[in-house]
């Protein structure tokens, strides 16, 4: 795909273009292995608590949690929902809790873990990957949501990234002419 990218743009542009694009396709593959992490990890925290609840199918629903989260918003409501459901339709708990009980324990442990990653993780983790300060990634998920919905939501980490890495590099070559121009 960059090959045809870069046989669309004059012979000129072409080292530019080729650094750029390799610039980009660095921070799209940090951010998606950093989307496998957060989903990996998501699953196992969620595996434990709900094994240690004692909620049936506990791994599939810590699986099913850890793909929905890649979803702002509703992906996680919806798991939290599912979880919930389960639990109740499961019975009793290792705890001796009543289904209605355990579920609202269910939906508590959502909640609480939604919050550390949000708060914690996803920051830090997508902050390292993309080298973006945590307020810039809040500020385009707000600005990506308002733009374009929960397309906007999921897409807008990576975008900012791109922004970044185009600007960065804008930036370099202006320096570069200044540079040039100072010392003719």
């Amino acid at each position: 795909m960059f090959d045809r990218i870069i046989n669309l743009v004059p012979n000129k542009y072409k080292i530019e273009v080729d650094i750029l694009l390799k610039k980009i396709n660095s921070i799209l593959g940090s951010y998606l292995r950093g989307q496998i992490f957060l989903v990996i990890l998501i699953s196992l925290v969620l595996f434990i608590c709900l094994s240690v609840i004692g909620v049936k199918f506990a791994l599939i629903l810590a699986i099913f949690s850890g793909f929905a989260e890649i979803v702002p918003i509703i992906g996680p409501i919806f798991a939290a929902t599912v979880a919930a459901i389960v639990a109740y339709m499961g019975g009793q708990s290792n705890f001796g809790w009543d289904p209605f009980q355990t579920a609202i324990v269910v939906v508590i442990v959502y909640t609480v873990v939604r919050q550390i990653q949000d708060y914690l993780i996803n920051p830090y983790i997508m902050g390292k990957i993309t080298k973006l300060h945590p307020l810039i990634i809040l500020f385009a998920v707000i600005a990506g949501e308002h733009v374009a919905g929960i397309v906007g939501l999921i897409l807008a980490v990576p975008i900012a990234g791109i922004l970044k890495i185009i600007f960065e590099y804008s930036m370099d070559l202006i320096e570069d002419k200044e540079i040039e121009e100072k010392y003719k």
